[in-house]
């Protein structure tokens, strides 16, 4: 990832969603831009934090305003659309971002430049690659130090270290790969069988509106997440 050496600033997280609060926290006063089919935990946020909100386009940016986006794209499981207009623009209007990657890990994107002057935050986790949701395993990397509750029980050492060493374990010996290559084919397969395509998600399948309309998430795509019928938790009927 280009541009990825230069977010130096770690912290241990509470999964992405720690990341997330303090994120929001620091930018209350600014005006919050959104995918409207966005993950819903950033569409809460905005209900019960921000007065200011507009859906994200890169034609009506402004320099009061502040940026999240899922990439792989919640709604999707792609890159968002106009994704680098968006970074440039934000750029050059010194606009903060927040990039949620928490579905990198179970994706195709290999690539993607993050070397964006605009990007403050960058944030993951391995609550999709792994079956460790529960145990929160997250990281926060930012360009630059900010001192925020986060930063201080990590310089001090309080956090949960049971989580890091599982984390850390795991990581150790699965590749970030295993679960695309595992599952690829039966993404393939569910996809044809639904008239679907499959996303770069290898979870997901990606139906245009007028087909499983009841899975639009606000966007232009309906999104399939299959993950609860494979493992068993939803029947396939």
């Amino acid at each position: 990832f280009t541009g990825i050496n230069k977010f130096n600033n770690l912290d241990f997280t509470a999964g992405t969603t720690e990341t997330f609060h303090m994120f929001y926290f620091r930018h209350l006063g600014k005006r919050l831009r959104l995918f409207k089919d966005e993950y819903f935990y950033h569409h809460m946020m905005r209900r019960n934090y921000f007065k200011d909100y507009l859906d994200i386009d890169p034609n009506t940016l402004e320099t009061n305003d502040v940026v999240v986006m899922s990439c792989p794209f919640s709604g999707t499981g792609g890159i968002p659309d106009n994704f680098y207009e968006i970074l440039q623009k934000c750029s050059d209007l010194s606009i903060p971002v927040m990039l949620d990657l928490a579905y990198i890990n179970i994706s195709n994107v290999h690539d993607l430049n993050l070397d964006y002057d605009c990007i403050e935050t960058v944030t993951t986790s391995l609550s999709k690659v792994f079956p460790v949701e529960e145990l929160r395993i997250g990281i926060r990397m930012e360009r630059v130090l900010n001192d925020d509750p986060v930063h201080a029980y990590n310089l001090n050492n309080y956090v949960n270290l049971q989580s890091v060493h599982i984390g850390n374990e795991l990581i150790k010996n699965f590749s970030n790969r295993w679960l695309v290559e595992k599952y690829k084919g039966l993404q393939i397969d569910t996809c044809n069988g639904l008239g679907v395509r499959p996303s770069d998600c290898v979870i997901f399948g990606i139906a245009d509106k007028g087909i499983y309309d009841e899975y639009n998430r606000g966007g232009e795509k309906n999104r399939l997440c299959f993950s609860k019928v494979w493992d068993g938790r939803l029947n396939e009927n």
